[in-house]
């Protein structure tokens, strides 16, 4: 449009047909611009429309036909051709008519916008001379205002002007005829409404089509003519009458649908009429072309229309965008075409991920998030979160630095989810892309369910990565005090190496505590790190949990394994205390602290036990069990009795009712020479331990290869309490059926030296009595046996023979055979 601008000036070509006065024969292009044969194409076609005639009063002269492209000459151009008669006759005497052609090439006419009407005006109403030789001419062609055509549509009816538009978009002939009882406009008038017509055509239509404010009876194929009446094969349409019937070309009939729906929405014909003209499309548009550029009219809201119902094209998206930059655009239509550019970026389409790069606004993150919150449910709308932040993170982020960021705070700070919900998803951005923000982090450090979600996706995830928490943990050393620090990432601070005093136990469990498994991966990450440290931090509330998480015992042996050097006490009794009391330990007993070999070390082990097991029982006694299930050397025996020591009142009377146990047949059986002799002491006061002094005397004094009269002196002190106990009895036959009768022999006689009466013999007594030691019995009765015939012999050799001549022949000879005989049964010199 060159609306108030004013006239343009246009280089014209014309032609004139006619007939040279008295002519008789056909008519000729008399002058001409333009090569007769392409003045003619045009001439020829504007007079194929009839001859005006006396019948025809609405025919009344001139007759002004507009031409685009014809069949010989399809180039597109703005022609029109007037039909005039000055009263000449030729030489038959009939009237011989003038046609005159204005051509314009279609650049020119097509750059200005130039309309019908315009040409009228400048060219048809008040023609120009033309030149005195064959040249252009130069015209000055006034613009014609969108606002008169419009008006001229809505004096003639919009739906019956798109009507008839849409009819010739569809490729048919409409004939405009006269209502009943009414005239038609002037020829001027004419113009105006074939103007007013085409004006809801795309303006480059004009190259196709053609028209005529007349017609006669002849056969034409002019698109739009006023007429008397519709041939065969054309449409009629009744000027002031009811708009005509809808085309049955789909494409024409969409675009008249497109007209009606942007007329009511917009209400101002003017509007249209102003875009159509100006609107850029091929010289010559098909419908469909012509349908497109209609819908660019409304581009917007159809758009966002079929983006509402699934549709849309990314094409017309970025039109759109060019078009109207977002910040122009209502909250309404920018969501429909942000979130259709999120979908096709999604889709794989890295275009339409640039260009919501491009239109990123700081209410993009809000539009988002708004439909991230209206998923439904919270598992659809993480599923709807991680989307969009996938898609922003993989193709926006490039074009648009700080994107990402923008709508992951805004998500993570929006008041609608739950905690849960945005702890997982900031431990989803972290994991999935190594992203976070400053603002994520404050809200994992200052809200607590956020941060504990957070903390259990991360211990849950098996292939977990501890670069988040290392993150964190130097975050919050540079920006927070310790005493606003929540507990668990206190505890993750000493995890990943800050000193242990920072920590406390209930910081420990704050960690592990809320997840499944949580406390066996949090020895995992220790071992990981190496840390076996924190152990000790953990220790309460892991001894709590043993008997119901599963797996601890082997994950405390992988963090403090036994066949490696113990470098501190304090962790290997930590250690060696909860594998022996979970019990099914690997290794028996306290096996960390055999191997402990500072005297700093043992110390601190032994500190660590006296604090985890003075004030619980149970622990106690599994301590106890511990200890003497184990290998008793010298670093349990001096651990024992430095507890002793400490908890005289607690663990030496379980440790003495252990003992008493294991000295008693219960449990795994100890020998009482491996108890030291304090613990000897304290046993032996017990009222069923009286025995236990004298047996433990009678064993050291045999492992020593003490006399015989010294085992006696042992037997008799024992004896002087009474019957001598039967664990003394049962140690004495032990020792004897290992060492022989005779010692025994030699033990009893000693007592009876050493004592009077006969205490020996009641040694053999005690033996015998009832059946406890029947083998014993039989071996010394064997003895005996062997004793006697000995004895016999003897006093035989002593009493001697008087007579050497009485004895039976050969008995010399038999008497070496009976004392070999015996000497196999003699006993032996030594024990």
């Amino acid at each position: 449009m060159n609306e108030g601008l004013g006239e343009e000036r246009l280089t014209a070509h014309w032609a004139v047909l006619g007939k040279h006065p008295g002519q008789t024969m056909g008519y000729e292009v008399l002058r001409s611009s333009l090569p007769d044969d392409r003045a003619s194409t045009y001439l020829w076609k504007a007079s194929a429309t009839g001859a005006p005639g006396g019948r025809d009063p609405e025919g009344e002269l001139p007759w002004r036909v507009f031409l685009g492209g014809t069949d010989t000459h399809p180039e597109p151009v703005c022609a029109s051709v007037e039909t005039t008669w000055d009263g000449s006759t030729d030489g038959t005497g009939a009237p011989s008519y003038t046609w005159r052609l204005t051509l314009l090439e279609w650049a020119e006419a097509g750059r200005a916008a130039l309309t019908w009407s315009g040409i009228d005006r400048a060219l048809l109403s008040d023609p120009p001379a033309l030149p005195g030789d064959a040249v252009p001419m130069t015209v000055a062609v006034p613009p014609t205002p969108s606002a008169e055509l419009a008006e001229t549509v809505d004096q003639l009816g919009f739906d019956w002007a798109a009507g008839v538009a849409a009819l010739l978009l569809g490729n048919r002939q409409v004939a405009i005829t006269p209502s009943p009882g009414k005239a038609l406009p002037d020829v001027s008038g004419r113009v105006r409404v074939l103007d007013a017509v085409c004006s809801l055509l795309p303006y480059e239509c004009r190259a196709w089509l053609s028209a005529a404010t007349w017609t006669g009876p002849s056969q034409h194929d002019l698109r739009l003519f006023f007429a008397s009446a519709a041939r065969t094969g054309q449409i009629t349409a009744v000027l002031g009458g009811s708009p005509p019937g809808e085309p049955r070309d789909e494409t024409a009939r969409a675009y008249l649908h497109g007209l009606r729906r942007l007329r009511a929405k917009t209400g101002d014909t003017s509007e249209i009429v102003a875009y159509l003209l100006t609107a850029a499309a091929e010289p010559a548009p098909r419908p469909g072309t012509a349908l497109r550029t209609l819908r660019e009219a409304d581009l917007m809201d159809i758009v966002v229309e079929e983006i509402r119902s699934g549709g849309g094209e990314f094409g017309d998206v970025r039109r759109v965008l060019e078009r109207y930059p977002a910040a122009s655009l209502d909250e309404h239509r920018l969501g429909a075409l942000t979130l259709f550019l999120v979908r096709s970026a999604h889709d794989g389409n890295a275009v339409a991920g640039s260009l919501l790069g491009e239109h990123w606004s700081e209410r993009t993150p809000a539009l988002l998030v708004r439909e991230v919150l209206g998923a439904g449910t919270p598992t659809l709308s993480f599923e709807r979160a991680k989307r969009y932040l996938g898609v922003v993170h993989d193709t926006v982020e490039a074009c648009c630095p700080g994107s990402f960021d923008e709508l992951f705070n805004t998500l993570v700070e929006a008041p609608e989810p739950t905690h849960e919900w945005t702890g997982t998803l900031i431990y989803m951005a972290d994991n999935e892309w190594g992203r976070s923000t400053a603002g994520a982090d404050h809200l994992l450090v200052h809200e607590s369910a956020v941060g504990k979600t957070w903390l259990a996706c991360l211990l849950k995830h098996q292939d977990r990565s501890l670069a988040p928490l290392h993150r964190l943990v130097q975050r919050t050393r540079d920006d927070l005090a310790a005493d606003v620090t929540p507990g668990w990432l206190r505890f993750a601070a000493v995890l990943l190496g800050d000193p242990l005093d920072l920590a406390t136990s209930t910081d420990a469990a704050d960690f592990a505590e809320d997840v499944e498994g949580g406390w066996r991966t949090t020895l995992e990450i220790a071992r990981a790190q190496r840390r076996p440290e924190v152990l000790g931090l953990m220790w309460p509330r892991l001894w709590r949990v043993a008997r119901t998480e599963r797996g601890l015992r082997e994950a405390v042996e992988q963090l403090v394994p036994v066949g490696e050097p113990q470098t501190s006490g304090g962790v290997a009794a930590d250690a060696d205390l909860f594998c022996a009391a979970v019990r099914g330990g690997a290794t028996a007993g306290m096996p960390r602290l055999e191997r402990l070999t500072a005297e700093e070390a043992l110390h601190d082990y032994v500190l660590v036990l006296i604090r985890r097991i003075e004030s619980d029982g149970e622990l106690r006694r599994l301590a106890v069990e511990a200890l003497l299930g184990g290998e008793l050397s010298g670093n349990t025996w001096w651990a024992i009795e430095e507890l002793s020591r400490a908890l005289a009142g607690s663990f030496l009377p379980q440790l003495c009712e252990e003992l008493h146990g294991r000295l008693t047949g219960g449990g795994r059986p100890l020998n009482d020479l491996e108890v030291p002799e304090y613990l000897m002491e304290e046993l032996a006061k017990r009222y069923d331990l009286g025995w236990l002094r004298p047996v433990h005397a009678f064993r050291k004094a045999v492992q020593d290869r003490a006399p015989y009269q010294e085992l006696a002196r042992i037997v008799l002190k024992a004896h002087g309490h009474g019957p001598l106990p039967a664990p003394l009895l049962d140690t004495i036959a032990s020792w004897t059926l290992k060492v022989g009768a005779d010692s025994l022999e030699r033990v009893a006689w000693h007592m009876d030296g050493l004592a009077e009466g006969w205490p020996g013999l009641e040694l053999y007594a005690a033996v015998a009595r009832g059946d406890r030691h029947g083998e014993l019995r039989d071996r010394l009765m064997h003895h005996s046996e062997i004793q006697k015939s000995r004895h016999e012999w003897i006093l035989t050799e002593l009493q001697g023979r008087q007579d050497s001549s009485d004895a039976a022949p050969g008995t010399a000879t038999e008497r070496p055979g009976v004392l070999r005989k015996m000497s196999r049964h003699l006993p032996g010199r030594s024990r």
